[in-house]
């Protein structure tokens, strides 16, 4: 081996060895390990800052485009983009995204290295979608060979209703025309619903412009409502509307606490009928007599030896009579002396007369004089009333019929003669349709709230086809409150001036001025029933029916249903007024009892609130509730959507507030993605 060999050996030799020796020896590791994990451990800590940078930075940009999507479609018309939808949405995207200067170089936010200009494009019906983009320069990452980092937002923003129909459920009671702080209830409430008019307002011409629609309906309440043209069809439908109504969703004949006259008494009267006359009679006077006395015996007249003879005889009635007319043609000289006499010259010739007899004769004729009025539940001919007719009806029992019975007021007229009438007119507020028995419906039950199969008058889409499943007009003309019971009395109180409040309205897009013609025509009347009110809001605001004016969409678009129900007092019902279950004490509807205890009565139509309630939310209705200048009870709380819509306030201007609260929130933009 050569020496040059050698040395390579032994420094090979003394390498190996010193790594040998270090790989065996532990000492002093911990500064190697440390050093090593620098490069990770920076890479970590560098990458967090740079995220934490390009996290505010998305959540700036992404708060940016959400405002510039609803600023977009706040001015969108037509359901276009139009000149002024894109440089609305960027001014706004750039007010929260502002562009920056520094030493004359304009840059973006949050150190970004461009500045974004988002772009702004309508992906659906009725949506604005802004899109922006950009990067951020990254200050650690960068010794990586990652010098930025992306950002990327996408947000949409709609109507977030797009058609909507709003049912206004209106306590017009006679507690809405007291005083409130200084002004009358009924009239904050009229201030309050044209409030939310006017906070619609724009969204309803938006809606217009884009062919969709927002429409109101509006049902005041009080003991019963006012439908009857909307169920008879005697309202035309509205433009977009649903199925007109019909005159054979009433009945035609319907039971109610009413009375009839008792025909029963008899009286006999005889009517006489002349014959035909006889053929004339000639008499001839028994010796000759002057002319004079011949002209006067002619005419049945008294002279010297001659008395008048009888010129009727027979009866009295129904005996048959007789009548004699005498005749003497005094200047022909046939009576007197006639030709073929016994004497026929001198003074004194032979006299002869001539009569005409007419017989009577005479039936006995029976008729019907009234005993007295019964008063009783009744069935009544309704089919001309129901139409808007003008009926006629008697209001006395004081004529006479040919034949014996029991009429009430529509069939006097035409079976009695001599009675005093009167022509009445419905007034549109009805009766409900067949009910549940009593027991099936209490204050507490059904529990799960559920509508029982033969509880007709609840059940909100059912199509009459029975006389069961008809409504009934309102006749207070005809109804009579008697003593408590179902049987029949000797007197009763009439029911004429009974509440009946104003028409409702079908869903229809309103005017201001109809609108505020409309509200300002409402007044107070009648006791609260908060069941009649929300069950004919919810009919009127389905998609299903007699009206289904309400479809689930409308121009492709879905459509969103409110109730906005409002209230100035608890449920107060009354035994012994005319509701529309009738009159409690006598018909015995609801409660089934002689007389139901106030309690008792206002828990079971409490009930009948809750059910309906729960069925109108079953549906997929958004149901308000405002409790104005009264407690805000649990049922009423339950009613309602959720807690945050159900409220109560105490005067006209909280009143107006709660309206436009409830407008905005109906009416608001909302951020769809």
């Amino acid at each position: 081996m050569s020496e040059c060999a050698s040395r390579k050996a032994a420094t090979s030799r003394r390498r190996w060895g010193f790594l040998a020796r270090l790989f065996r020896d532990r000492r002093g590791n911990t500064l190697a390990i440390v050093g090593a994990a620098m490069i990770p451990l920076a890479a970590m800590i560098g990458s967090g800052v740079d995220m934490s940078r390009a996290y505010m930075a998305k959540t700036r940009l992404q708060s940016a485009c959400d405002a510039a999507a609803l600023a977009g479609r706040r001015v969108m018309q037509n359901d276009s983009l139009g000149t002024n939808v894109e440089p609305e949405a960027r001014r706004f995207f750039h007010f929260n995204f502002p562009k920056t200067t520094s030493n004359g170089v304009t840059t973006g936010p949050y150190q970004t290295a461009e500045i974004v200009n988002p772009t702004v494009t309508r992906p659906a019906a009725g949506t604005v979608r802004v899109s922006a983009s950009t990067t951020i320069p990254t200050s650690v990452m960068r010794m990586f060979g990652f010098t930025t980092l992306p950002l990327s937002v996408t947000c949409d923003a709609s109507l977030n209703f797009v058609n909507t129909d709003v049912m206004l459920v209106l306590d017009v009671t006679g507690s809405m025309d007291d005083t409130l702080n200084g002004t009358k209830k009924i009239v904050s409430m009229r201030d309050a619903v044209m409030a939310l008019y006017d906070e619609l307002a724009p969204t309803q011409a938006q809606l217009q412009a884009n062919g969709l629609r927002l429409r109101y309906g509006v049902v005041p309440y009080s003991s019963t409502v006012n439908v009857g043209r909307l169920i008879s069809g005697a309202v035309p439908v509205p433009a977009g509307g649903g199925l007109p109504g019909n005159p054979a969703y009433l009945a035609d004949n319907a039971t109610y606490s009413s009375r009839v006259a008792n025909f029963d008494e008899v009286h006999a009267t005889y009517v006489g009928t002349p014959q035909a006359p006889e053929p004339p009679v000639t008499q001839t006077y028994g010796s000759s007599i002057s002319q004079s006395d011949c002209d006067k015996y002619g005419r049945n007249v008294a002279f010297t030896n001659f008395s008048p003879s009888a010129t009727s005889g027979g009866g009295p009635a129904p005996t048959a009579s007789w009548s004699r007319s005498f005749s003497n043609n005094e200047s022909s000289g046939v009576d007197w002396g006639w030709s073929g006499a016994s004497d026929t010259s001198g003074n004194n010739q032979s006299c002869r007369r001539r009569y005409v007899e007419t017989d009577t004769t005479y039936q006995t004729v029976v008729h019907y004089e009234s005993s007295g009025w019964i008063y009783k539940a009744e069935s009544i001919n309704v089919s001309q009333y129901k139409l808007g007719n003008p009926v006629t009806m008697s209001n006395t029992d004081a004529g006479q019929s040919s034949v014996a019975g029991d009429f009430d007021p529509i069939e006097l007229p035409g079976a009695v003669t001599g009675e005093s009438t009167a022509s009445v007119t419905w007034n549109g507020c009805i009766q409900e349709r067949d009910t549940a028995l009593p027991s099936l419906i209490t204050s507490t039950l059904p529990a799960d709230l559920a509508i029982p199969s033969t509880a007709y008058d609840l059940n909100i889409n059912l199509i009459p086809t029975t006389d069961a499943t008809r409504w009934r007009p309102m006749f207070p003309e005809a109804v009579y409150r008697r003593a408590a019971g179902t049987g029949q009395q000797s007197s009763g109180t009439s029911m004429v001036g009974s509440a009946c409040p104003y028409e409702a309205r079908r869903l229809q897009a309103w005017t201001r001025a109809d609108m505020l013609a409309y509200v300002t025509a409402l007044t107070p009347t009648g006791s609260t029933y908060h069941d009649i009110g929300m069950l004919w809001g919810a009919r009127l605001l389905s998609s299903g029916g007699i009206f289904a004016d309400s479809p689930d969409t409308f121009n492709s678009m879905p459509v969103s249903r409110h109730i906005i129900f409002m209230t100035d007092g608890q449920m107060d019902t009354d035994n012994s007024i005319y509701a529309f279950h009738g009159i409690e004490r006598n018909d015995q509807k609801v409660a089934g009892q002689n007389s139901p205890t106030e309690a008792d009565l206002n828990g079971r139509h409490m009930q009948r609130f809750r059910m309906i309630c729960n069925a109108a939310k079953s549906m997929g209705y958004s149901v308000w509730v405002i409790a104005f200048g009264t407690t805000l009870t649990t049922d009423m709380v339950q009613c309602a959507s959720n807690a945050n819509q159900a409220s109560t306030v105490s005067n006209r201007d909280a009143l107006i507030d709660r309206f436009q609260e409830i407008g905005s929130n109906i009416g608001a933009l909302r951020l769809t993605q």
